[in-house]
């Protein structure tokens, strides 16, 4: 075993080394310390807690037991020989109806009065020997009777009941009631049914539960559940099977429970979970691990000094080949003060110099054959549109009159001049528009069919720069592709927005499918598209070689509602 240890300590590297150095000797002395401290702090912490839910169960006790008896003080003002009880004793034996309706209704506003003074006091009802309401300050609901009610306490006239849900039917929350023999002079059996009210309840048993995240259980004299916070583990009406004579508390479903017996006979008790019972010890240990984690900090401190001044040099020149490798070669190399490694960072420095060199002379000749690729698109485009024109200009010859072929001509000449100029790649708006104009002329003649231009510009825009022959492959595009009768319409509108020239060219004609629309983008379409494809091609490469990365080209087009190529242009105003 000590062999394989020396032998591992060997194959680790030095950064290894000082880690594992100075994390032992930073550990090994805390570690002792928190093992020897453990136990004694754990018994300290689950005595000081215990006290903390005994002393909250007392409190919940006096509370509960505070509620019980002024419910029976408020029962104590309905029973006989009460002025309530005795209207109500005339109410019972008198068949005399003049005398009983006003007695009825003598009874019912004593009632009212009488629960609304108390306000601990919330459903009150007169209940006869067959459980049937005979006087009440609020509804009632249909299923009540006092034999499903869970009884906490039973004594000769009186009953009180334990916590369940209110029995007026406009509320849900939890109550303690109790009910009364009222001992009538003429002995018929009838009782007084008394319910805290909802806000007395509450304070009682959630302001106890959110003092320590607790849940209550309430028990008969025979450890009967008659009220749980816990029903899907402690069901009501079941035995608490915790309660073992002489046993106080334990553990029980994941969860510390500890019991408190009233001198009636019910019980309280508190069930705390496993996880919020033993938070503090957690906390005691969170504070370890943050120390642990304070001296294992302390140590990798003190191990980064002795790398900075041992190891970093090594790794500050692993980083340069590292950047080399990454094409990243903008970062000027720190010096080290060391004279060794400072002259190797020299070395590597001119070489990068070299190497940015030759990439910028790379990245020139590409560009240069880029604009050798757009001017032998160029030349694939005129001519094509030359030959067309000329056929036309043959035919009008035969069939049209001299003065068809002389406006001709005379559009043909002005655009091919304006297209054959080698005087540069760059124009303006102005001209292309004007060339564009005198290309529609030919074209509404080329075409046996008419269609609508519409050109719309903002003049201020008109001298700005802009690359040469970029419209008219765009128009070419949407005449022959998208027009096909005479309500066709082309409109050209260059605006300016948000400091960016837009060009859009609109046509009304067939449209593209989603399919189509991105082929074309991407360049993928058919041969039977392949003008589309040559013209777009064109426009695309011209505005990157023009404006790079600024120029933004889009497709609007949706099947049958026509197409709108979009142009987006910085204002380039030289």
């Amino acid at each position: 075993m000590l062999t394989r240890v020396i032998r591992y300590y060997k194959s680790l590297t030095l950064r290894k080394r000082i880690v594992y150095l100075f994390s032992l000797a930073a550990f090994l002395p805390f570690g002792c310390t928190v093992i020897l401290s453990h136990n004694a702090l754990s018994s300290i912490l689950e005595n000081k807690l215990e006290e903390s839910v005994r002393s909250t169960l007392n409190q919940l006790e006096l509370s509960l037991m505070y509620t019980i008896d002024n419910l029976g003080q408020v029962s104590q003002q309905f029973v006989y020989p009460s002025s309530i009880a005795l209207k109500l004793d005339e109410f019972l034996v008198s068949d005399d109806l003049s005398l009983t309706t006003p007695l009825e209704e003598e009874v019912q506003n004593q009632l009212v009065y009488i629960s609304h003074t108390n306000s601990s006091a919330g459903l009150t009802t007169y209940i006869d020997e067959d459980g049937s309401t005979l006087f009440r300050n609020l509804p009632i609901r249909d299923d009540f009777s006092l034999e499903k009610l869970p009884v906490l306490d039973a004594n000769k006239d009186i009953t009180y009941y334990g916590p369940h849900i209110s029995k007026n039917n406009l509320q849900t929350h939890y109550v303690v009631s109790v009910a009364r023999k009222a001992n009538l002079p003429n002995q018929k059996p009838v009782y007084i049914y008394i319910e805290t009210s909802f806000y007395f309840t509450k304070s009682i048993i959630e302001a106890n539960q959110m003092a320590n995240n607790s849940f209550y259980l309430i028990l008969d004299e025979n450890n009967q559940i008659t009220f749980s916070e816990l029903n899907s583990l402690f069901p009501v009406n079941k035995q608490f099977d915790g309660a073992v004579k002489g046993t106080t508390s334990g553990l029980m479903h994941g969860y510390y429970w500890f019991m408190k017996t009233n001198k009636q006979g019910w019980s309280i008790v508190s069930l705390i979970p496993k996880k919020e019972y033993e938070e503090e010890k957690s906390r005691w240990v969170a504070q370890i691990i943050v120390l642990a984690i304070f001296f294992g900090a302390f140590s990798f401190f003190i191990a980064w000094l002795v790398w900075i001044m041992v190891y970093k040099p090594i790794r500050h020149f692993d980083s340069e080949i590292t950047a080399i490798s990454k094409n990243d070669l903008h970062i000027k190399s720190a010096s080290t003060n060391i004279p060794e490694f400072d002259e190797l960072l020299n070395q590597l420095q001119n070489m990068k110099i070299q190497i940015s060199e030759l990439i910028s002379e790379v990245e020139t000749k590409e560009k240069n054959r880029a604009d050798l690729e757009i001017e032998k698109l160029m030349y694939q485009i005129n001519p094509h549109f030359l030959m067309n024109t000329l056929d036309n200009v043959r035919w009008l010859a035969v069939f049209n009159n001299q003065d068809e072929i002389e406006r001709m001509v005379s559009s043909l000449n002005k655009l091919l001049y304006y297209n054959l100029k080698r005087s540069g790649k760059a124009s303006t708006i102005e001209e292309e528009l004007d060339s564009l104009k005198q290309y529609f002329i030919l074209q509404k003649i080329r075409y046996n069919f008419s269609y609508n231009v519409n050109i719309r510009i903002e003049p201020e825009l008109l001298k700005t720069p802009i690359p040469r022959f970029i419209l008219q492959p765009l128009v070419e595009n949407a005449i022959y592709h998208g027009l096909d009768d005479d309500k066709g319409c082309i409109e050209v509108i260059v605006e300016q927005v948000n400091g960016r020239i837009i060009i859009s060219i609109s046509d009304n004609g067939s449209g593209l499918s989603d399919e189509e629309r991105v082929n074309i983008l991407n360049e993928n379409s058919t041969k039977e598209k392949e003008g589309i494809g040559i013209g777009l091609s064109y426009v695309k490469r011209m505005l990157s070689s023009y404006y790079g990365h600024l120029a933004h080209f889009d497709i609007l087009s949706k099947k049958d509602h026509g197409t709108t190529i979009v142009l987006h242009l910085p204002l380039k105003n030289s």
